[in-house]
């Protein structure tokens, strides 16, 4: 079955606010866990933590000419997750503030 636009717009709102796949396959029972996996745009903090583990890895070793790539793309990995993270952190301080007011 194929993912509705909407919901997979839902799914990756749902990704970047940290939340797992295996959580959006819970919420989203009518599609298949790999069918989403396949289908986000992101992956979860996790996922992108095994991914990065998973290029370290990599590294050790590979031969000198692959290392160059392998570095490129684990600093790419990070930089999205910092600026995943620095947008969740903006997040967290407004609702800190509105929590407060209400108060």
């Amino acid at each position: 079955m194929a993912i509705k636009e909407d919901d997979l717009s839902a799914m990756n709102l749902l990704l970047s606010q940290g939340k797992t796949i295996a959580d959006i396959a819970k919420r989203y029972s009518q599609y298949d866990y790999w069918e989403i996996y396949g289908k986000v745009n992101d992956f979860s903090f996790l996922g992108k933590k095994r991914k990065i583990s998973n290029k370290l890895r990599d590294l050790v070793a590979a031969k000198k000419e692959d290392r160059v790539v392998l570095v490129k793309d684990t600093q790419k990995l990070l930089d999205e997750l910092y600026g995943s993270l620095k947008a969740n952190s903006k997040k967290l301080v407004s609702i800190a503030r509105i929590l407060k007011k209400d108060v």
